[in-house]
This record gives structure tokens, sequence and C-alpha cells, in this order.
């Protein structure tokens, strides 16, 4: 710290509270944010691995495909895009895009894949092929068997 904010702050304040009246306009919502988004991490964490482990004809053989076939192409194709928008729009612009992108999905996914799960998923192709591929394939069928929590699972990560 400089000599000027040791001079301003009693020896505990600058260790613990080192943050003039004038900051606190900003600090208060930065650290709001900052909790909000590890409160949603933290959930997200747990819902995703719990989604996907515990799906019908699926389970913990799903995660390295979902990582390898779905995340690492998706994450590429994101910083693909952010970057293009980077270029386009500003800043601010730019995080309204790209956490509208998030929420809209996960609006979507609570409100009409979630719901109709049972529905949207191909079970009984994904039943049909799993008699015809071998047994070494079931983790890739569950992640397509089941995509619609694999795509929850790769936006949790992202």
């Amino acid at each position: 710290m400089s000599s000027k904010a040791n001079t301003e702050f009693s020896r505990w304040r600058s260790f613990f509270w080192p943050i003039h009246r004038w900051e606190i306009k900003k600090f208060v919502p930065l650290l709001i944010l900052y909790a909000l988004i590890c409160f949603n991490y933290s959930l997200l964490k747990a819902a995703k691995d719990a989604l996907v482990i515990t799906a019908p004809g699926s389970g913990a053989a799903a995660i390295p495909f979902i990582k390898i076939w779905a995340i690492l192409p998706m994450a590429l194709l994101v910083t693909y895009l952010f970057t293009r928008l980077f270029n386009k729009y500003n800043q601010e612009k730019l995080f309204y895009i790209m956490i509208g992108s998030f929420l809209s999905f996960f609006v979507l996914f609570a409100t009409v894949l979630y719901p109709l799960r049972e529905v949207l998923h191909p079970h009984n192709m994904a039943d049909h092929m799993q008699q015809i591929l071998p047994e070494g394939f079931k983790g890739l069928i569950s992640v397509f068997r089941n995509w619609s929590y694999t795509l929850f699972y790769v936006m949790s990560e992202l």
C-alpha cells in the first residue's frame, strides 16, 4: 500500500477495509455480483452432475464423452463468437449479450426442455443404437439419449 493510504486509514482498517466512502458505490455492487456468480456456479455444478449421472440410461460414463465431444467444441465456438462480438460491440453491450444468451437458455431449459424431457429424448432410437453398437459406445449413446441434459451440462460449464 502507498503511504497515503496508510495515513488515511488506521492500521486495522487499512488491513481489513481499505475502501474509501466514494468507492463503496462501486465496490458493494461488484461484491454482490461476485457473490451471486459464486452461488450460481455452486448450484449449477451440483445440478449438472446430478442430471447427467442420474438420467435414465446414463451414468458417470457419459461425463468424459460430454467433456471431449461437447464442451471442447462449444468452448471453441463460444470463444470465436465472443471475439467476433467483441470487435463489433462495446464491452457493456457485449456483457448484456452474453448474459442474456445464458439466461435465455436456462429459462428455456426450465420452462420447455426439462418439463418435456420424456417427449424430446429419443429413448427408443438410443435403445436400438445400444443393441447395434459395441459396449464402449454406451457413454456416447447416453449423451445422445439425454441430449437436453448434455446441453445443460455444457452451458453450465461455459
